[in-house]
C-alpha cells in the first residue's frame, strides 16, 4: 500500500507543478496579449493621424503681406477651432478673384514657422 500511495503523491505533485506550469504559461501569455493590443492601439492612432496629415487635399496659395506661401487645405484643417480653420469651414474667405489667392494682411516674416507648426 505504501508504494501505490507514494506513487499517488508523486502524480499528484506533478501534476499540480503541471498545472502551475500552465496557469503561468497563461498569465505570461495574457501579458503579452494585452500589450500587443496596446501596442496595436497605439499604431492604429498614428497611422489614423498620418493618414490625415498625407490625405491628398487641394493646394492653396496664401499671399501673406505680399509673400507667397503654399500648403494644402488638408494643412489648415488640421488644427480645429484655429483662424484658418474657422475661415475656411465659414466659406466667407474666398480667394482673389485674379491670383486666386487667399489675402493675410500680416507680416510674411514668422509665417512660415506658423505652416511647420501646422
Amino acid at each position: 500500500m505504501d508504494g501505490v500511495l507514494s506513487e499517488y503523491t508523486a502524480v499528484n505533485n506533478a501534476f499540480s507543478s503541471f498545472i502551475q506550469t500552465l496557469t503561468n504559461i497563461q498569465d505570461s501569455a495574457q501579458h503579452k496579449w494585452d500589450q500587443f493590443k496596446q501596442k496595436r492601439s497605439i499604431l492604429e492612432r498614428n497611422m489614423a493621424k498620418h493618414a490625415q496629415s498625407t490625405t491628398i487635399s487641394k493646394k492653396i496659395s496664401l499671399d501673406v503681406g505680399g509673400t507667397t506661401f503654399n500648403t494644402t487645405e488638408g494643412t489648415l484643417l488640421k488644427e480645429k477651432e484655429s483662424f484658418f480653420w474657422g475661415m475656411l469651414q465659414s466659406g466667407a474667405w474666398e480667394p482673389d478673384k485674379d491670383s486666386g489667392q487667399y489675402f493675410i494682411d500680416r507680416s510674411p516674416h514668422m509665417f512660415g514657422v506658423i505652416l511647420d507648426y501646422l
